[in-house]
């Protein structure tokens, strides 16, 4: 799937996994997390036919993650103030763990390590590590990533370090089934936010 389509998907089930009562701030954390971890599969993508895409998925998916927590921070900082009860240990050991984690998936093969379960284990750990509200949505988002590439021609090793591939073969990237499920993540997307302020 396209990296518009992982942001929306991710974004979209965080933000029904943390429903209408979660308010404008849940719901602000919940698709920051569910963005962040829709692209941190895609951190293999190295030589794409369209780069600058690639960047823009990425930095949408940054820029709503620093959105959401100086939201946070203008609304009372909950998120700062439970990383920082757990002490500096944790949070140190997590933001470790995270670049770790990325600078391994940036080295991995395409659909490889960075689209294995035990990649997804790992920086849902690490987010834990640093901000345990966030790491749930991290990990869901990370999930619909690898549902939807799980729907695509090409393989991917979810069993990494298993050399077997998995695929359902059902449709392509950009094409007709990535678009309705960009288009479908949107509409969840408006719909969570019209509950949230009405």
């Amino acid at each position: 799937m396209t990296g518009r389509t992982h942001l929306a998907v991710g974004a979209a089930a965080a933000m029904l996994a943390a429903g209408p009562a979660a308010g404008l701030t849940g719901l602000a954390v919940a698709a920051a997390g569910g963005a962040a971890g829709s692209v941190l599969p895609d951190l293999d993508v190295r030589d794409t036919a369209h780069p600058w895409r690639e960047r823009l998925t990425r930095a949408g998916a940054a820029a709503l993650l620093v959105g959401a927590l100086v939201y946070d921070a203008v609304s009372g900082a909950s998120l700062a103030r439970e990383a920082m009860a757990r002490g500096l240990g944790p949070l140190l050991l997590g933001a470790v763990g995270l670049v770790a984690l990325a600078c391994a998936a940036r080295l991995s093969a395409h659909r490889s390590f960075s689209h294995s379960l035990l990649a997804l284990a790992g920086f849902a750990a690490a987010t834990y590590l640093v901000c345990p509200p966030l790491a749930p949505y991290l990990a869901l988002g990370f999930a619909t990533h690898l549902a939807l590439d799980a729907l695509t021609y090409r393989s991917l090793r979810l069993f990494w370090p298993l050399p077997h591939g998995f695929s359902a073969r059902l449709c392509k990237t950009g094409g007709v089934v990535d678009a309705c499920c960009l288009v479908a993540a949107l509409a969840v997307i408006a719909l969570s936010c019209w509950r949230a302020l009405s």
